[in-house]
C-alpha cells in the first residue's frame, strides 16, 4: 500500500477525475445500467450466493403503506411520488471462504449448499444489510462486501434493489424494507434463519448510506405514528415487530441528493473526483431509451418535490431520537457538509455517533484507490464498527477523529462538526430546489435512442 506525497494523491485524484469526465457525458444512463451490472466473475476466497426474496403479500398495514406513512409524516410540502409494484427483490449473500486459494475457480454446488459451507466458515453473528451506491441508477458493490466480509467475519446481504429512472423513488427503499424484515422474518424457502435485529447492520456507500438512513427514519416515523417503541407492520400474512437494527455505518454518505447546496461543493472540489452534481441533466447529455423519464422530471431517482424530503435527503431530517449508533467514514469531499450536518444533529440527540474524516481523501476513495493505506484503513474500522455494533466486541461510546494524510491523527467533537445546522441545510437545498427543471433531452447534440 503506497505512502503517497500530498502531489503524489492530488495527481491520483486528478487522473480519475478527468478519465470519469471522458466518458460519463458521452455514456448514456442505459449504458451506465447495463455495464454495472456486468458479472465480472466470482472466485477465490468468497462463498457468493444468488438468493430471491419473494414479495409479501399486498395488504393493509403492508410494507408500502409504511413507507407512505413515513412520507406523510415527514413531509416539507407538497410532495408527490410513483408508488411502486411490491416485487421479488434479488439479493445476493457474501462470505469469506476460508482455506482456499486465490486462483481457486467458484465451486458449482447449488446455491443451498453454498450458504450452508458460508455458514460454516462464519465465526461472527455479525449480518451487514449492504445496500450499494451508484446514485441510485448504476450497481456496484461485490468487492466491497467480499472484504467487509473478511474483515468481520460475518456474511453480507448485499440487495440488488430497483435502479432509477425507470424505478424512482419510492421503489429502491421498497426493496431495502422488503429485504430487512426477510432477514428478521425469513419467507418460506429462504436459505438463513432468524437474524436477530441487533446483529443486523446497515451498511451503505454513497446514495446507499442513504437508503440505509432512510430505513432509519421509516422505522422512527412508524414509532411515532403508532405510538410504540414495537410498531407492527403486515408481512407475509402476519403482523410482525419493525425492530430497529444494531447499528448504520455509511462511507462516503450521499445526504443532500441535490448534492451541490452546502458549502463543501466548492470548497472541496479540489480534491474530490465528483465534479457536475448531476450529469444526467446536463443539456448536452445523450438521452436513451430510460431517460429522460415519461413524463420528464428534474432528478433521476425522485419528482423534484421529493429532493428535500427525508426519506431521499437525510441531511433534512430534523430527529434522530431512537437511532441506533452510526459510523460515519468520510474524505475531504464534496458532499462533506450534509453528512457533518447529519452525525452532529444525531449525536446532539443522544445517538452514539462515530466519525472519521480523511482529508485529501476523495469520495468513494476505498472502491477507487484500494490500494491506498487510507482505504485499508477505512475498511478495517468500518468492519470493525460492525462488529462493534452488533455486540461482537469492544464499548460503545461517541468518537471523532481526522485522518491526514501522512497518517497523523487529531481528536474532532462530533457535537460541533460544523457550523451548518439541519435548517440551513434545508433552507440552501430549497433554494436549489427551486431552480431543478424537467430534464427533456431536447438539449442534447447526440440522441442515443
Amino acid at each position: 500500500m503506497p505512502n503517497l506525497t500530498q502531489e503524489e494523491l492530488h495527481r491520483n485524484v486528478e487522473k480519475l477525475r478527468h478519465a470519469i469526465l471522458s466518458k460519463i457525458n458521452i455514456t448514456t444512463v442505459s449504458d451506465r445500467q447495463r455495464n454495472s451490472l456486468r458479472d465480472t466473475g466470482i472466485g477465490g476466497p468468497v462463498w457468493v450466493i444468488q438468493t430471491t426474496l419473494p414479495a409479501p403479500e399486498t395488504e393493509k398495514g403492508d410494507c408500502f403503506q409504511l413507507i407512505r406513512d413515513a412520507i406523510l409524516a415527514l413531509s416539507q410540502g407538497e410532495e408527490t411520488y410513483h408508488r411502486p409494484d411490491v416485487l421479488d427483490v434479488h439479493a445476493e449473500w457474501t462470505g469469506h471462504h476460508t482455506k482456499v486459494k486465490h486462483t481457486t475457480p467458484e465451486t458449482s454446488l447449488p446455491q443451498s449448499e453454498k450458504f450452508n459451507h458460508l455458514m460454516k466458515d462464519i465465526t461472527a453473528s455479525t449480518t451487514i444489510l449492504y445496500l450499494h451506491g451508484g446514485a441510485f441508477f448504476p450497481a456496484m458493490y461485490r468487492g466491497i462486501t467480499v472484504k467487509l466480509a473478511q474483515l468481520t467475519k460475518g456474511r453480507c446481504l448485499a440487495v440488488r434493489y430497483r435502479l432509477a429512472p425507470q424505478n424512482p423513488f419510492p421503489a429502491a427503499l421498497l426493496d431495502c424494507l422488503i429485504a430487512y424484515l426477510s432477514l428478521l422474518y425469513p419467507p418460506p424457502g429462504s436459505y438463513h434463519s432468524p437474524v436477530s435485529a441487533s446483529s443486523i447492520i446497515l451498511a451503505g456507500d454513497s446514495s446507499g448510506a442513504a437508503l440505509a438512513l432512510g430505513l432509519i427514519q421509516i422505522i422512527l416515523a412508524a414509532r411515532h405514528n403508532q405510538g410504540t417503541s414495537t410498531p407492527t407492520v403486515r408481512f407475509h400474512n402476519r403482523t410482525v415487530q419493525l425492530l430497529m437494527p444494531g447499528g448504520a455505518t455509511m462511507q462516503s454518505p450521499s445526504m443532500d441528493q441535490t448534492y451541490s447546496s452546502l458549502p463543501s461543493w466548492t470548497r472541496n472540489a479540489p480534491y474530490d473526483v465528483l465534479q457536475e452534481d448531476t450529469p444526467a441533466l446536463l443539456p448536452d447529455y445523450p438521452p436513451c431509451s430510460i431517460w429522460p423519464s415519461n413524463p420528464p422530471r428534474g432528478d433521476v431517482y425522485c419528482e423534484t418535490s421529493m429532493i428535500c424530503h427525508p426519506l431521499v435527503s437525510p441531511a433534512t431530517a430534523l430527529d434522530w431520537r431512537g437511532a441506533p449508533p452510526m459510523w460515519f467514514g468520510m474524505g475531504e469531499e464534496r458532499l462533506s457538509d450534509a453528512a457533518k450536518v447529519v452525525a452532529q444533529a444525531a449525536v446532539r440527540q443522544g445517538v452514539i455517533v462515530q466519525w472519521e474524516e480523511y482529508k485529501r481523501m476523495p469520495h468513494n476513495w476505498p472502491m477507487l484507490f484500494p490500494r491506498w493505506w487510507q482505504a485499508a484503513r477505512c475498511l478495517e474500522h468500518w468492519a470493525a464498527a460492525c462488529n462493534l455494533f452488533s455486540g461482537a466486541s469492544g464499548l460503545l461510546q461517541n468518537r471523532g477523529e481526522s485522518i491526514d494524510w501522512d497518517g497523523r491523527t487529531k481528536e474532532v467533537d462530533v457535537r460541533n462538526l460544523t457550523e451548518l445546522t439541519t435548517a440551513t441545510v434545508i433552507q440552501c437545498m430549497k433554494a436549489k430546489q427551486e431552480t431543478m427543471k424537467p430534464w427533456t433531452g431536447k438539449g442534447a447534440t447526440k440522441s442515443m435512442m
